[in-house]
């Protein structure tokens, strides 16, 4: 026990430099972006392509502030679902400290396309009937997920400090579980060189938190998961938007579509990519 703890820790701990680099790089790009409400209303007049653009900013707010305009009346919903598809939370720090820094740009790729390819799909169908109503937001922020407020410094060592915690847990977790079970039976578990792994973590990553960000991107960097897995997964990890289109019980009838078309995109394109690209 001694030993999982002490490597998990170091582990943690060569990402923590890192870390603190990408935050800092992103906490600049977050506030250089001064109004992002006004940049997703305006996103409503292009369609998915500027949601998707808008989600494939590394930055969990992005899809809290665009669930918070859909409930206004200010978003339409395939707009809204192009924006849950493209957003990764922190998969792309955890990718990178984690000598996976590869996969990222495929990875942004492949989920801005999916994004768009299908936001414009459940444009012409689904959704062909709904049109986002004219009216202002009640000033939703990307900080709506409490995660970037404060000082810059202040707002980058907190979330080092969460995602690293995060790796801990998840680092832990993994080790414990590998050496109680055994790598062979958390492959099964995971359904390692199965068609439905995706499947699986399209529904992981539907639990509103930022740990299952982090736990899709440390199974894909210790191989466990394919890359098709990772993206139906991170697809569906839209967090503390699920949330914000949950809290109004008024609104909740309208939320549930959103939520399963952004699942049945997610997967569908995550099986597609597992198939033929692994």
């Amino acid at each position: 026990m001694f030993d999982i703890l002490s490597e998990s820790f170091v582990d943690v701990a060569k990402t923590v430099p890192l870390l603190l680099l990408v935050y800092a790089l992103l906490y600049y790009i977050e506030n250089r972006l001064t109004s992002t409400p006004a940049l997703l209303t305006r996103a409503a007049r292009f369609g998915p392509i500027a949601g998707a653009a808008a989600g494939t900013i590394p930055q969990c707010g992005f899809s809290a502030a665009a669930a918070a305009l859909f409930s206004h009346g200010c978003l339409a919903p395939a707009t809204l679902v192009s924006v849950f598809l493209a957003t990764s939370d922190e998969a792309v720090p955890v990718l990178l400290a984690g000598g996976a820094g590869a996969a990222v740009a495929p990875l942004l790729a492949v989920k801005f396309a999916l994004a768009v390819a299908g936001g414009y799909l459940l444009r012409l169908t689904v959704f062909r009937a709904h049109r986002p109503a004219d009216k202002a937001p009640s000033k939703p922020t990307v900080n709506d997920c409490g995660c970037c407020g404060g000082s810059p410094v202040a707002s980058v060592l907190w979330r080092t400090a969460k995602t690293a915690f995060f790796l801990f847990a998840v680092l832990l977790a993994l080790s414990l579980v590998i050496e109680w079970a055994g790598e062979d039976r958390v492959s099964a578990l995971l359904l390692a060189d199965s068609v439905f792994q995706p499947l699986l973590c399209a529904v992981l990553g539907l639990v509103p938190s930022c740990a299952m960000s982090v736990l899709l991107s440390e199974l894909y960097a210790a191989g466990t998961l394919s890359f098709g897995a990772l993206i139906a997964g991170l697809s569906t990890g839209a967090g503390f938007g699920y949330l914000v289109l949950l809290e109004d019980k008024e609104g909740r009838h309208r939320a549930l579509p959103i939520i399963a078309a952004t699942f049945v995109i997610a997967v569908a394109g995550g099986t597609v990519i597992h198939i033929f690209f692994g």
